[in-house]
């Protein structure tokens, strides 16, 4: 029998969101708070057990260097790190990897190529794993610059520019979806991305984009509550609600996205989902609102 000194195995998990490019080697703040929002188990009359963290490197081009990194810096936090070191869809389909999904308490989501990272994980019975733990007996899940990418509904492709002079962008691709209806980019301050934010926003109606700087996160915590930590800020853009779209003057001619909403979120800000105050702008309550996030994902949104 296990007792529980925060809110572990019931219920949805914590949804770590990073913009890559976390200190792994000095003070480790965005790391060390990921750690101690994780839940803690403690064993009748023992003391607390390590979290369990499973660092997934499928999205990196260098795994085994990656990962040498998070193993030390996890450890060195007081967490007990495990690498799965999948490089293939078929290397996941094994009763060992399920296993390992079964006991740990967060699955980590390396920075490298979002696109590696969905050919291997998405559509598999560890993806299926991860989401049911996630959603209902409490699994965190954390991802930092392509694996934050990759929680979104939407995705950057990761072949555009900080400025798309020849107009539009096309339709977004498909992330994993655990933040339903966000699109989320990386290193956002340090490669001057707002202009493709917003832009993506055009091809993705009804959506809201969230742009992580580095060494910077967004915390989405079971009980409803966001929290942003680290050295940097959050930019959350919103444009003109579901219906509006990209609108073209003419061929070669400018084009715009009406009523476009930014909002900057510091570090320390903490907003509670249960008592927003009236007059909280419309972005920030869809980003705290995942009522629907089940049908949400079915649906692929």
């Amino acid at each position: 029998m296990v007792t529980k000194d925060r809110a572990a195995g019931d219920g949805r998990g914590l949804l770590a969101l990073i913009g890559g490019n976390e200190d792994r080697d000095g003070d480790r703040a965005v790391l060390g708070a990921l750690v101690r929002a994780l839940p803690q188990q403690r064993p009748l009359q023992q003391p607390l057990q390590r979290p369990r963290v499973l660092v997934l490197t499928a999205a990196s081009g260098a795994p085994a260097e990656l990962w040498q990194h998070y193993r030390a810096a996890f450890d060195t936090l007081g967490a007990e790190p495990f690498w799965l070191d999948a490089r293939d869809a078929s290397e996941l389909d094994s009763p060992a990897v399920m296993a390992r999904l079964a006991e740990v308490d967060l699955v980590f989501l390396t920075g490298g190529d979002q696109h590696r990272l969905l050919d291997t994980l998405g559509d598999t019975p560890a993806f299926d794993r991860i989401l049911q733990r996630h959603l209902t007996q409490g699994l965190a899940v954390a991802g930092t610059s392509a694996g934050a990418s990759a929680l979104g509904a939407r995705m950057p492709r990761g072949d555009e520019g900080s400025q798309i002079a020849g107009g539009p962008p096309g339709p977004l691709p498909p992330g994993l979806g655990l933040w339903p209806r966000v699109v989320v980019d990386q290193h956002f301050s340090e490669r001057k991305r707002l202009s493709r934010l917003i832009q993506f926003l055009g091809v993705s109606p009804g959506h809201v984009g969230v742009g992580l700087d580095e060494d910077t996160a967004v915390f989405l915590h079971p009980d409803d509550r966001l929290e942003v930590v680290g050295s940097g800020k959050v930019t959350v853009v919103a444009g003109g609600g579901p219906g509006t779209r990209l609108q073209a003057m003419g061929p070669g001619e400018c084009w715009s996205l009406d009523e476009v909403s930014l909002h900057l979120l510091t570090a320390g800000l903490r907003l509670d989902g249960r008592q927003l105050p009236d007059g909280t702008p419309w972005a920030l309550r869809h980003l705290l609102d995942r009522s629907d996030q089940e049908a949400a994902l079915k649906i692929g949104s």
